[in-house]
């Protein structure tokens, strides 16, 4: 046997593994608490998500001592019933509203956006939810209040989240270049009849930015459809800028290479007669 905390061990035979920490911590709190922030978001499945320290959130009385790969937040807001689930592989952690505070907590405000996009992605949190659990649970005093606030500025008027953490980048990089904010995720309905949602856009001067990450688009077969649904877009007066991964060595030249073409687009925009556009 091997100690992995005092008083938890495990075979000598069975490698040491986040998921093994994690129960270890649980085992050792003897349930009083559950994994919560990155730790929770890394159980979930949210991308970029740390396993270097494990984070564990108890009530404000809990005083046991935990090594320097734990993190350890005592809290008077702790409600067992409401907090915390119960996975099928017995670890107990943070519900997701209660996780997405928690990365609100410790996460600055870009990083924070990218880990609730993807939550609302995954389809475990929506803006509408956060606002109602922010609703009940503001105050003063309490971490993470004004990040969440940011990003629901923003995510309340989207039909859907951003379908890449490269997408996220690159709003990121707009807003740093003094773009007007664009629209994301913009349902646009083609001739053929089919809506399809442009990633980024600014649709008083019919103007769209697609991120063509890999993991969401690859091979041929990928790049002929993307072709082809900006011919379509082009049909209806749109002009479609892709930009694929190699985009991340440079943002800010992308960025203000979208800042000379919108403001061209917007020139271009005021000279056409109202009843051509």
């Amino acid at each position: 046997m091997v100690e992995v905390l005092p008083g938890i061990a495990r075979l000598a035979s069975s490698p040491e593994t986040f998921l093994t920490r994690c129960m270890a911590v649980q085992l050792k709190t003897e349930d009083d608490g559950f994994l919560s922030g990155w730790t929770a978001a890394r159980l979930a499945d949210l991308r970029g998500m740390p396993e270097n320290k494990i984070h564990f959130t108890v009530p404000d009385g809990f005083r046991t001592q935990m090594p320097t790969w734990v993190d350890v937040h005592r809290t008077r807001w702790y409600n067992a019933e409401l907090d915390r689930e119960t996975r099928d592989d017995g670890l107990i952690v943070a519900k997701p509203m209660r996780m997405l505070f928690g990365l609100a907590a410790v996460f600055n405000q870009h990083r924070f956006e990218r880990a609730a996009e993807d939550a609302w992605h995954r389809g475990l949190i929506t803006p509408q939810s956060a606002l109602d659990y922010l609703e009940i649970h503001r105050c003063r005093g309490k971490d993470g209040v004004s990040t969440v606030e940011q990003w629901l500025e923003h995510a309340l008027g989207q039909d859907r989240p951003a379908q890449s953490n490269l997408e996220r980048d690159l709003i990121h990089a707009f807003e740093n270049a003094a773009l007007p904010h664009p629209k994301r995720q913009y349902p646009l309905k083609l001739k053929s009849g089919e809506t399809i949602h442009l990633d980024i856009a600014w649709p008083d001067i019919k103007l769209a930015v697609e991120p063509g990450a890999s993991w969401w688009h690859g091979g041929d077969l990928g790049q002929r459809k993307d072709q082809s649904r900006d011919r379509a877009c082009s049909e209806l007066g749109w002009s479609v800028i892709r930009f694929d991964e190699s985009v991340r060595d440079d943002f800010d030249a992308a960025a203000l290479q979208v800042v000379r073409i919108h403001r061209q687009r917007t020139r271009d925009t005021r000279n056409v007669p109202q009843n051509m556009r």
